[in-house]
């Protein structure tokens, strides 16, 4: 007996050995890339895992090797300019602008070109990624800024959605004539008020102005279109729609107000939704403008928007190839609809369907965004953003006058 489970256990440990071995040998020959998210495991990098699974059920040959939290900017420059141990990197657009000038980052365009994404995904996402007339990365998760709204508030009082900066200024007359806060937002977070701020400026400005003068003196940015008018409109909806007291609130906060009725108004990006969803209480409806609000009567673009992560592949990148197939995999059908059903809006405009009325809106509205719809925020160097969140602030506090803020702020950004 003692000798046939010996013969049983040398035969079941050539077994698994000589299966192991395979194993190995079948990894040996499989290509790996890397990929590094600055998204967190838990959230949208949960997205990227079931991706990288099923693209590896298709590519059997190429093991997809995720790297989240990957977010440190001493570690990405290292990466890009130095180890190329990356071969796909989630970059913000100041970071792609940066690097794209230094050369970092591989040209994109053919892939665009090849496979028709210029018609396919919505201009928000290329417009993250283009730099100097190539594109270096496409967005990967995109959102509108909108104004979300009290439905039953507005008709308790049989007040109409405003469609210009008129008809909003008299609507939040209405709401303080009421004892209502017109507008909430978490001002202690100040990338809330440029969020905002980022709404007009859409309209006043546009972004083309500020990509061709990023990183130059102080006179060029000292003519930049339409910069103070916006910042004139933001001193009057500060005025009329938002107490002072936004300063001691934070984000999360100013949602909580909003759903339980404590302000008609909240402006942010549509992920907000799903933080909504998450905590309103039963019989809570609300919505977005069906048109975004005509803050002037030419806008240069009418919304504001974001393309999320920005995928780029670096020029050290030692599986170009590689790394372009799986771009183009990840911006295909198969991999959109992983997007989709997480909850989240997908690039590929053809992935979003079967949307409540709610979704519908934003999705048209992402539909109107282009070139010129990027957050004001997204184009300025880390201190010139510093300094205009901080002056947003002083302006809602009261400290700042509109008509002084942009003076202010690139004094205080090219002070030596």
């Amino acid at each position: 007996m003692k000798r046939l489970v010996s013969i049983f256990l040398v035969f079941f440990m050539t077994f698994s050995l000589n299966g192991c071995n395979k194993k190995e040998e079948k990894d040996k020959n499989k290509t790996t890339i890397k990929m590094a998210t600055f998204y967190s495991e838990k959230d949208q990098g949960s997205i990227y895992k079931e991706i990288v699974k099923e693209y590896e059920k298709q590519n059997p040959d190429v093991k997809v090797e995720l790297i989240t939290d990957f977010s440190e900017e001493t570690k990405i420059n290292e990466t890009l300019s130095q180890k190329g141990d990356i071969d796909i990197i989630g970059l913000k657009r100041t970071q792609l602008i940066e690097f794209s000038k230094s050369g970092y980052l591989h040209d994109l365009s053919k892939i665009v070109e090849s496979g028709d994404l210029t018609n396919r995904l919505y201009k928000i996402c290329l417009a993250y990624g283009k730099y100097n007339g190539k594109v270096y990365g496409i967005g990967d998760m995109p959102n509108t800024i909108e104004l979300f709204y009290n439905v039953d508030m507005f008709k308790k009082y049989g007040f109409n959605e405003p469609s210009d900066f008129n008809e909003l200024m008299n609507l939040c007359k209405k709401f303080n004539s009421k004892k209502i806060n017109p507008i909430t937002i978490g001002a202690m977070d100040g990338w809330t008020l440029t969020t905002l701020f980022g709404m007009i400026t859409a309209q006043t400005s546009g972004i083309t102005e500020l990509t061709s003068i990023y990183d130059s003196d102080i006179k060029s940015f000292e003519k930049v279109k339409g910069i103070n008018q916006a910042f004139d409109l933001y001193g009057k909806i500060v005025s009329q729609g938002i107490s002072k007291d936004s300063i001691d609130i934070n984000y999360k906060q100013s949602v909580d107000d909003f759903i339980k009725g404590k302000a008609a108004m909240l402006p942010a990006g549509s992920w907000t939704v799903n933080l909504i969803e998450k905590s309103k209480p039963a019989g809570f409806r609300y919505d977005v403008f069906e048109m975004p609000i005509k803050f002037i009567d030419n806008p240069v673009s009418m919304v504001s928007g974001t393309g999320g992560q920005i995928l780029s592949i670096p020029s050290n990148s030692k599986n170009k190839d590689k790394a372009e197939k799986f771009l183009q995999f990840l911006f295909s059908e198969d991999a959109q609809k992983i997007i989709t059903q997480k909850g989240y809006f997908a690039p590929l405009m053809s992935a979003n369907v079967g949307e409540n009325k709610l979704k519908s809106k934003i999705k048209t509205h992402l539909e109107i965004c282009d070139d010129n719809s990027i957050m004001i925020m997204d184009n300025m160097d880390e201190k010139m953003t510093e300094h205009t969140t901080r002056v947003l602030q002083e302006i809602l506090e009261g400290r700042v006058k509109s008509s002084e803020a942009w003076e202010r702020i690139l004094k205080a950004t090219f002070k030596k």
